[in-house]
């Protein structure tokens, strides 16, 4: 699932690139390319403010997709990342209690003590 919102926050951004660089400064950009300036026939598709308003509607709608994605996309990292470091951390802590220090002398089985009492 992370895998496929990453992929849809790159489609998103490439997608608000794009449609940021369609928008161009006071009549130009796409309205203006299609011919919707000055009577040509890319009135009918957008109208004269048309183009302007539907590329800045949705260039809204994108970017605010794209924030929402990227604080969930946070989220879940962080929880993620959380989880693996307290279990890296756990792991390293029951090695630790599992292994005998290596530095340690060890007593040898023949020379313990013995008990009053005992015989060999």
């Amino acid at each position: 699932m992370y895998t496929f919102l990453i992929v849809l926050f790159v489609l998103l951004s490439i997608i608000m690139v794009v449609v940021i660089l369609m928008q161009a400064g006071k009549g130009k950009g796409l309205a203006g390319a299609i011919g919707g300036g000055a009577g040509g026939g890319g009135g009918a598709l957008f109208g004269g403010r048309g183009a302007a308003d539907f590329l800045s509607k949705s260039t809204a709608w994108i970017a605010a997709a794209y924030m929402v994605l990227a604080l969930f996309l946070g989220v879940i990292y962080k929880s993620n990342t959380e989880q693996a470091r307290q279990s890296l951390i756990q792991e390293r802590m029951e090695e630790q209690q599992q292994a005998p220090a290596p530095n340690l002398p060890v007593a040898p089985i023949e020379n313990q003590q013995q008990q009053p009492g005992e015989q060999q």
